[in-house]
């Protein structure tokens, strides 16, 4: 099994999943009081292989497009239909569907292909991934922690 590494800190010591505004994330020990404790995994237990530790287009091949929130909005707005019948008819809440359509959260793919059934929209699209060595030969791909994209964040904030 790969390893896995918190979502949030980027430690190797994954311990939970957790629901943090509406994403799922895989979190150590010090990180999982950031949100509610779905699961808690055991020392001996594997981690569920459907909860995913990398960008869901490594291994789906499918990404929500490129202004998904406009879309969705127009789209909403055309059939006449309040953001709160939305959410109802597909079963999401009100505020991870207003924090969708301002580009503010990204919906998940399961999500984003409710959103595309119920309003006729398409915003799921295939991707080519390719995925190799790096240039350092044997290093695996980690992905960024929410840690990392605070600092990158924070470095170009200066």
């Amino acid at each position: 099994m790969p390893d896995l590494y918190c979502d949030i800190c980027g430690k190797n010591q994954v311990r939970a999943q957790i629901l943090v505004e509406g994403a799922k994330l895989l979190a150590c020990g010090a990180c999982m009081r950031s949100g509610k404790v779905l699961h808690r995994f055991d020392d001996d237990e594997a981690v569920a292989p459907s909860v995913p530790s990398a960008p869901a287009t490594l291994e789906s091949g499918e990404e929500v497009a490129e202004g998904y929130g406009k879309t969705i909005r127009n789209a909403r707005e055309r059939m006449g239909l309040p953001i709160a019948v939305v959410a109802e008819r597909i079963n999401e809440k009100e505020a991870y569907l207003h924090g969708i359509e301002a580009e503010r959260l990204m919906p998940t793919l399961e999500v984003a292909k409710k959103l595309e059934k119920e309003l006729s929209v398409k915003l799921v699209e295939k991707v080519q991934a390719s995925v190799g060595q790096t240039s350092s030969g044997s290093r695996s791909f980690t992905p960024p922690t929410l840690a990392d994209m605070l600092e990158t964040k924070k470095k170009k904030g200066k």
